[in-house]
Order: structure tokens, then sequence, then C-alpha cells
């Protein structure tokens, strides 16, 4: 063949073969001492281009045949298509699904390299219109970030053609937010759980009010995540990585102890065996057989045990650590103090909770929560 160099572009040249139409690229191999043509599997000099100026934007090196065959990502649909077997290997796998999907509809045909703000603004304002809150068109904004970030790094999306996804939920938004549950007196708590139906409604409600944890943690809680010896319970289990939504470890309290004895293997909220998708419909049900004047859900309970702690007297960063607010310390002083295996782990914010629950139990009067029916 008779190779004719049309235009260099970086260290690659665009050739077409003398006797045909098709072009390739170029490249001197130093190792090699020659040069080498690959194919570039058209007949369009502007296409041609376009793929060799690609393999330049995205930082290839040397023979481009690997990089021809993997296609260079350039929309938005694309780039997510290319996340979503990592995504889906998260713990919010779930919802980067759902972030993934709604971002491929409704803007999944745009190219990356021209977008602009105006162009994540209309994003914004149809998932608005379709009733997705402000947070949650944040975070699936941040699964965009993540996906375009990947993409460079595995240089199939050019860094120059990264574009700035802005961010519309400030942490000023997050101050003014209203609390994601109406805050529950522990008179209202007690009226609720007289009114729960059901066992497994009664352990995840006294799992709650024990460790103010979010109802996820609780309802993925297993038996293997409590640690009797040392008296822990790991909230996060040991396979699962933690997210921004810090799964703590925690002082198992006296009035929860009872409720960790005899359980069998598997989940400690479970339905005849099987682990329970949610508690919402059961405990927004027993909120209205109990006549509280609603706004009520499971978020109430850790906003209430949190309000509690500060009446209290425990300090902020014992209720950060607690409610998994942040993570540990990372500096070896703070370590030692709040070790889980410290006798004063959190002793005070333990100590608070323990009264929390009493409280709670002194105004029950069908279901007392300082002992298992088991036992």
């Amino acid at each position: 063949m008779a190779y004719i160099t049309l235009t260099k572009i970086g260290e690659y040249g665009v050739c077409q073969d003398k006797g045909t139409p098709n072009f390739y690229v170029s490249v001197y191999l130093p190792g090699k001492g020659s040069m080498i043509y690959r194919s570039l599997r058209t007949t369009n000099l502007e296409d041609a281009c376009v793929q060799v100026r690609s393999l330049v934007d995205r930082g290839v090196k040397g023979d481009p045949a690997e990089a021809l065959v993997q296609r260079p990502l350039r929309t938005v649909g694309e780039v997510l298509e290319f996340y979503r077997p990592t995504a889906e290997g998260q713990a919010s796998a779930e919802f980067g699904g759902i972030a993934i999907d709604r971002m491929t509809r409704l803007m999944g045909g745009q190219a990356l390299q021209s977008m602009v703000k105006s162009d994540f603004d209309r994003f914004r304002d149809a998932a608005l219109d379709e009733g997705i809150s402000l947070s949650a068109i944040h975070r699936t904004l941040t699964v965009l970030r993540s996906a375009c970030n990947l993409a460079a790094n595995e240089r199939r999306l050019p860094r120059h053609h990264v574009p700035a996804v802005p961010y519309f939920y400030t942490k000023n938004h997050a101050r003014s937010a209203p609390p994601k549950g109406r805050v529950m007196t522990t008179r209202e708590i007690a009226a609720v759980i007289d009114a729960l139906d059901f066992l497994h409604l009664l352990i995840a409600v006294v799992y709650l009010v024990n460790t103010a944890s979010r109802i996820g943690a609780i309802l993925d809680a297993t038996a293997a995540q409590i640690n009797r010896v040392h008296g822990l319970i790991h909230l996060n289990a040991h396979d699962r990585v933690q997210t921004d939504k810090w799964r703590p470890t925690l002082p198992i309290t006296a009035t929860l102890e009872p409720w960790t004895r005899e359980l069998p293997p598997g989940f400690i909220v479970n339905w005849r065996g099987e682990q329970v998708g949610e508690i919402d419909t059961g405990f927004e049900a027993a909120c209205r057989r109990a006549k509280l004047p609603g706004g009520e859900n499971t978020y109430s309970i850790r906003h209430a045990l949190g309000r509690y702690l500060l009446m209290k007297g425990v300090e902020p960063l014992e209720i950060s650590l607690f409610l998994g607010h942040v993570r540990p310390p990372d500096s070896i002083e703070t370590t030692l103090v709040y070790s889980p295996f410290s006798p004063d782990y959190l002793f005070k914010a333990k100590t608070a909770v323990e009264a929390f629950v009493r409280e709670i139990d002194s105004f029950t009067t069908r279901r007392k929560i300082l002992s298992p029916p088991w036992l």
C-alpha cells in the first residue's frame, strides 16, 4: 500500500491509501524503528480527523490499536451507560440506577463537550416538574460527575470535554430545609409503640430509639453485626463500603442489650425469616391509630433523640459521631478517646440514650420496651 499523509494531529498522521478511499492513522514507533498504520474504518476525511483528534485528547500514546476499538464517549447517555456497572456495585446502587435512568431520559442525547449551565438548569427544572426534590437532583448530578471522572480516567472521554456540573443544593439549602419528619415527643413515641401491630415493627422501633440510626441501616442489620463480647453494634456490615451517610459502630445501651440476646442468624428485623424492605407503611399507620397530628415518620425518632442528646448536654462531636454525621476522627488522640473498644466510647451519649428510652417506656401502657417478649 502507498499512503499519503494529509494532515498531522499531535504525533499521529491522518493518511489515505493512494489507491482507495479508506483513511488510516499513522504513528512512528521508535521501538520498532518503523511507521505503523491502523485503519480508521471510514472513507470520510472529517470523521477520520475527529477520531485522531480524540486519540490526542484522550492522551493515547504509541500504537492506537486498542484505543480505536474503544469508541470515545461523547454524550451524557454514553458516559452514564459506561458508568452503570460501577454504580451497580456500590452501596447506593438503587439510587444510582434511578439517577442514571432519569438523566438519560431528560438529557441523554446531549454532547458533553458543548454543555453549559443553562443545559443543567433545564434538567433541574424538568426534574422539579416531576416532583423531584432539589436535594435529590443534587445527588443525581453527583452520579454524572462520578461517571465523567471515571470515563476521563479510563481515557474514554477527553478531560476538556467534561462539563462543569453546577451545584444546585448548597449548605444554606440544607440548613434551611425542614426536618425529614416532624420531631416527636417521648410521649408520642410511646403512643406509637403501643399502636404497633407486628413484632418486626416493634423490634425496628426499639433499635431506632436506642441508636437514632437511619432506618435503612436497621433493616440491613444482621445478628452477625452485634458484638456482645465488647458490647457493640456495627451498623455497617463488614463487607459493605461506607458512603457519605456513615453507619457508625455504637455501644449497646443497657436498654437495647436484652433485644440482642438469643437472636437467630440473619436479619434482626425480619418477616418469617426474610428481610423487611420497609416499615414506613406500618409505622405511619401506627401514628394514625395513635391520633398524632401528622408529618411523622421513622426519621422523627432520629430527630427526637438528637435533640434529647443536646438537652442532656452531650458534646456536639459525640452527638455527631453517634448519629453518623461525621466519621471517627483520624488523629491518634481522639481515636483513642472514641475507640469503640474504650470504656469511655460515646459514654455520655449512651447514658443519655438510656434515659431517653426509659422515659418512653414510662409512658407506654400496652408494650414494654425494656425487655423483648421472647425473654
